[in-house]
């Protein structure tokens, strides 16, 4: 499905899509604290970004999740239909290979996605795993618009929406397009990650709850888990989609 917001259209990703869509995530999510945490070194960490993409995609356009392409390709959305909580201690196919692909990391890969699914919902949703904007054309309207045209697809459907957002922008960010932040997870030794929930809109909430703000101001970061990790948050990234 294609829609157009406001001088920005999200269309949907193909298999064609995934090695742009794999260094435009690579890219967006290279610096923040918990990719820093995850891979230490940063050589390390592009090479091992790019492979945790790459599988990542694959497996959402394989299974049937919302991947979505901004504008001419400047951002990247990938959202999974969640029925059921994850298991920590379930690995599944698809985590056993995240976590060869993350080498000499993937105890890092590991410890990620045992502290969030702990704190991930029991209930029905569609589930953030990553979000991410060119670097350097975050602040322009980019991630608003991956959201406001997700956001449209589940208040049609009253369909809730759960991400991990893990940066204070970020979660800032979420907070103005109608989420709710619990308290925050603290990784072993690593940064915070805010666990946030969308009850879909209803009613008079329908206009104005999204894409309220200037297009130039917000939506940029990688999200999902909110999106700042390749494997198991982002906004930053998550695991077992």
């Amino acid at each position: 499905m294609n829609a157009t917001t406001p001088a920005m259209t999200v269309r949907a990703a193909t298999h064609d899509d995934i090695p742009q869509a794999a260094t435009l995530l690579t890219e967006a999510f290279l610096i923040a604290p918990v990719s820093q945490w995850l891979v230490g070194d940063i050589d390390a960490r592009v090479t091992t970004f790019r492979s945790l993409f790459t599988i990542e995609l694959e497996h959402a356009i394989d299974t049937g999740a919302d991947v979505y392409v901004a504008g001419p390709f400047t951002g990247v959305a990938i959202w999974y239909q969640r029925e059921q909580p994850e298991s920590a201690n379930h690995i599944t196919v698809h985590q056993r290979r995240l976590m060869l692909a993350a080498g000499i990391w993937q105890h890092r890969v590991a410890a990620l996605h045992g502290v969030l699914s702990g704190h991930r919902p029991d209930r029905p949703h569609r589930y953030l795993a990553y979000l991410g904007v060119t670097p350097w054309l975050q602040g322009r309207g980019v991630g608003t618009a991956l959201l406001t045209h997700q956001h449209r697809l589940l208040d049609a459907s009253a369909t809730p929406a759960y991400l991990e957002a893990t940066t204070p922008r970020n979660r800032g960010l979420y907070l103005r397009h109608g989420y709710v932040a619990d308290e925050p997870v603290q990784l072993p030794d690593g940064p915070p990650i805010w666990p946030m929930w969308r009850a879909p809109a209803q009613g008079d909430q329908l206009s104005g709850r999204d894409g309220d703000q200037p297009s130039g101001r917000d939506g940029d970061q990688p999200s999902g888990r909110d999106g700042d990790q390749p494997s198991g948050r982002d906004g930053d990234q998550s695991q077992d989609r």
